[in-house]
C-alpha cells in the first residue's frame, strides 16, 4: 500500500483524525505522570536555594534511572507504533545535524533526548567552508550518552564569561584534550569556561542533555577554531533578546511615542541591550537621546558601551561631546 493512499484515507476520515488528536492529549497526560518525571519535579521543587550543581544532580539521578528513561521512551514509541500520524505533544528542537524532544522543563532546568546521525556530522564537516566556531554557551550542562556512536570529542577552554565581558579582553580559547566517549558516559560542562566539539562519529549518537539557567553567563561566546580568537557573542537572556527585537520594531515603525519606553530600557542590567536600545533611540529621536548618550559615554559601567557611546557622541554631536573617561576600543 502506498503511503499517499493511506494518508488520503486518513484525511478523509474525521473520526480517525479525532483519534489521533486524542492520542496526542492522552500521551501528554500520561507522560507528566510517569514516576521519573514526578520524582524529578519533586527533587527540583525541594531545593530551597537551587544552584547549577544541585539542579544538575537532580537531572543526573533521572538520567541514571534506566527503568524510568525506558518508560519515557516506551510511552512515545508505543503511541507512534499504534498511529503513524502520532506526534508527541512535546516541544521539539532541531538543527542541521540533530533533532530532539523536551522531556522535562522547570524554571531553571530542562532535560531533552537528542539524536545526532553520524552521517549528518560527516556531511557538515565536509561542507564547511571558511572558519568554524568553538561555542561556549554560557550555561552549565550535563550529558549522558546513551549511545556514544564511537564519537571522538575535543575539549576546549576559554577565559570565563562574566558580566564585564569585553571583546578586547576575551582572550583566546585553547584545546585541552581529545578522546573517544563510551556508551553510558556522563559528561558535565561548565559552559562559561568549557566546551566540546564532536570531531568524528562512526554511528548515531543518542544522548540526554540537561541544561540549567542557574549561574548562567549573560552571553554565549564563539571563538574561531583555527585562530582560537574571539569572533562573536550573543545574548543568553530571552527577555533581553525579545526586548531588543521590540525596540528595533518600534524604531522601524517610526513610533516617536515610544521614546520614553526606550529611555526606561537604558537602565537594563544587560550591557548589550543598553547599547542596542541607545542605537534605536538615536535613530528614532536623536534630540531625546542626546542627554542619555552623553551620560552613557561618561558613566556606563561597561567599558565598551562607554567607548561606543563616546565615539558616537563625537561623530554625531561634536559640539556636545564631553571628555569621557578612557574606554577600551570597541571591535
Amino acid at each position: 500500500m502506498l503511503p499517499r493512499e493511506e494518508l488520503s484515507r486518513w484525511l478523509a476520515n474525521p473520526e480517525a483524525q479525532n483519534e489521533t488528536t486524542g492520542r496526542f492529549a492522552d500521551v501528554s497526560r500520561l507522560f507528566t505522570t510517569l514516576p521519573i518525571v514526578e520524582r524529578l519535579r519533586r527533587d527540583v521543587d525541594a531545593l530551597s536555594r537551587p544552584t547549577a550543581t544541585s539542579l544538575l544532580a537532580c537531572a543526573q539521578r533521572a538520567m541514571l534511572d534506566e527503568d524510568g528513561v525506558g518508560q519515557m521512551f516506551s510511552c512515545l514509541i508505543q503511541a507512534a507504533a499504534a498511529d503513524p500520524y502520532f506526534r508527541p505533544a512535546l516541544r521539539s528542537l532541531a538543527s542541521e545535524i540533530h533533532t530532539g524532544i523536551l522531556l522535562f522543563e522547570s524554571a531553571q532546568l530542562t532535560l531533552f533526548v537528542s539524536v545526532m546521525p553520524a552521517e549528518g556530522i560527516a556531511t557538515k564537516r565536509r561542507s564547511r567552508d571558511g572558519a568554524r566556531s568553538i561555542v561556549f554557551p554560557g550555561h552549565h550542562s550535563l550529558y549522558r550518552f546513551v549511545r556514544s556512536g564511537g564519537a571522538t570529542l575535543s575539549f576546549w577552554e576559554a577565559p570565563p564569561i562574566e558580566a564585564s565581558f569585553t571583546a578586547a579582553g576575551s582572550g583566546r580559547c585553547r584545546l585541552v584534550g581529545q578522546r573517544r566517549i563510551v556508551d553510558g558516559e556522563l559528561l558535565e560542562m561548565d559552559g562559561l569556561t568549557e566546551s566540546f566539539v564532536i570531531d568524528h562519529a562512526v554511528g548515531d549518537l543518542v544522548y540526554l542533555p540537561a541544561i540549567t539557567s542557574a549561574g548562567r553567563a549573560p552571553l554565549t561566546v564563539e571563538y574561531d577554531s583555527d585562530t582560537h580568537e574571539f569572533v562573536g557573542a550573543s545574548s543568553t537572556d530571552e527577555v533581553s533578546s525579545r526586548t531588543q527585537l521590540m525596540m528595533s520594531l518600534l524604531r522601524t515603525m517610526d513610533r516617536a511615542d515610544a521614546a520614553p519606553v526606550m529611555i526606561d530600557m537604558l537602565d537594563t542590567p544587560h550591557f548589550y541591550a543598553r547599547w542596542q536600545t541607545m542605537r534605536e533611540l538615536l535613530a528614532l529621536d536623536a534630540e531625546a537621546a542626546l542627554p542619555h548618550l552623553t551620560a552613557m559615554a561618561q558613566r556606563d559601567p561597561h567599558p565598551e558601551v562607554r567607548g561606543a557611546a563616546a565615539v558616537t557622541l563625537s561623530a554625531c554631536f561634536p559640539d556636545a561631546a564631553a571628555a569621557p573617561e578612557p574606554a577600551l576600543e570597541v571591535n
